[in-house]
């Protein structure tokens, strides 16, 4: 199903130039499809036909004066979308901006180039996407096995410290009932002589 949007419907066959642009999604489509129109503007190129023939693809068509080729290649080159093909077909007299006709000669007339710009959604990665979910879930289990592991060193050194004897002295028990010790002479245990 073809959807003819635009001037007019195109031909592959009738550019001199095909450009083909891949954006990341649906939105950075029509952002790049936005830029290439405004950009135009810059190196001369006249809209002659569009085609949009699935939600994810569309063509746009130029006509631009040849000697202005390469600046427009060099525009739509520094987009955000990505450049997937150029394939370039046009006479040399189309492009060259060093021809000077002899003097009193008019120069001749040079037919424009034909500026195709093909943008497409790029393809979503299946291997990229079951890698990120892969990833996640090892993820997901690690946080799991580290908050485990931490709950049991928790308990286990909570446990530790009830099981463990209270701390034993190595001080003989000292009869305070009879005579208590003052600071100036204190009292010697018995068995200590």
């Amino acid at each position: 199903m073809a959807l003819g949007a635009g001037c007019s419907s195109l031909g592959s066959g009738k550019a001199d130039v095909v450009l083909r642009l891949q954006a990341e999604d649906r939105a950075a489509l029509q952002r790049t499809r936005q830029e290439v129109l405004t950009s135009a503007g810059t190196w001369g190129g006249t809209r002659v036909g569009e085609e949009t023939t699935a939600p994810d693809e569309t063509a746009l068509e130029f006509s631009l004066p040849g000697q202005n080729l390469d600046i427009a290649l060099g525009a739509l080159n520094a987009l955000e979308a990505e450049t997937v093909e150029t394939h370039i077909d046009v006479d040399p007299e189309q492009v060259d901006r060093t021809t000077t006709p002899p003097e009193g000669e008019e120069p001749a007339e040079v037919a424009p180039v034909r500026l195709r710009v093909e943008v497409t959604e790029a393809p979503a990665a299946p291997t990229g996407s079951l890698g990120r979910m892969v990833l996640a879930i090892f993820s997901v289990i690690g946080m799991v096995a580290t908050v485990g592991w931490i709950l049991s060193q928790w308990r286990r050194r909570g446990e530790a410290l009830e099981r463990r004897a209270p701390r034993v002295r190595n001080i003989d028990r000292v009869d305070l009932r009879e005579d208590p010790p003052t600071q100036e002479t204190p009292q010697v245990p018995p068995g200590w002589n």
